[in-house]
């Protein structure tokens, strides 16, 4: 029998997921995305997934629900450092810019 192991994230990956968040609320306030979910939409993602990373790693997270997911995909990041010009580095590690130059 599979037993299911909790996934415990580290701080890297606390980060990277906060990071990740604050970018996307970036680019909704400097109107270059209408919304996460529109984000997910191009980008092939389940914003309903993302909407409920979203209750832990937002800009303002929840207290009163909490996310059966631990992490964004690794996809969503690349999407966004690509398409958006969001700094690998700073989404990676936190260093530097958020956006590049």
């Amino acid at each position: 029998m599979k037993t299911k192991t909790a996934k415990i994230n580290t701080p890297i990956a606390d980060g990277v997921n906060r990071r990740f968040f604050q970018a996307i609320e970036a680019l909704v306030l400097c109107g270059r995305l209408s919304a996460l979910e529109s984000f997910c939409n191009e980008a092939g993602l389940s914003a309903p997934r993302y909407r409920e990373t979203r209750y832990t790693y937002g800009v303002t997270p929840r207290t009163d629900k909490v996310s059966r997911y631990k992490s964004v995909e690794i996809e969503g990041i690349y999407y966004l450092a690509k398409s958006y010009g969001v700094s690998s580095e700073w989404l990676l590690m936190g260093r530097g810019e958020m956006f590049k130059k």
